[in-house]
């Protein structure tokens, strides 16, 4: 796969258009050049136009100091349409329904959804 180096940033990448990248569940992380990193870290020569450019793994990432080689393809790509992401609220926290019905909550993950309706109820009941 042949990649082609933008200037500005991640503006262009496919990943700015993909449903698992919006939604937080994209397996390659977030965003593909994490696991390109892995999978084939960067090739050339040592760079040195970012912050932190001497930390480990840093040099594998091929997308930093404003450069962004962005990936053409990706096997879990799905097309996101942001028409479609709806902002619900739900019984402590505002969530964002995506086009596939997953919804995501900056809570689940925190305290878990018995915790917060657990909350819910003695909030209700006070």
């Amino acid at each position: 796969m042949r990649y082609a180096p933008e200037l500005g940033g991640c503006g262009d990448c496919i990943c700015r258009n993909c449903l698992m990248w919006w939604s937080k569940r994209c397996p390659h992380g977030g965003c593909f050049d994490d696991y390109r990193a892995k999978a084939e870290p960067w090739p050339g020569k040592v760079r040195k136009s970012w912050t932190n450019w001497n930390l480990p793994g840093e040099q594998a990432h091929w997308c930093r100091g404003g450069i962004c080689y962005a990936v053409p393809e990706c096997e879990h790509f799905v097309e996101y349409d942001s028409t479609k992401t709806l902002v619900r609220t739900c019984l402590v926290e505002n969530v964002q329904v995506f086009q596939d019905g997953y919804i995501l909550c900056g809570l689940v993950n925190v305290i878990g959804c018995e915790e917060c309706y657990r909350r819910f109820e003695e909030r209700e009941d006070a």
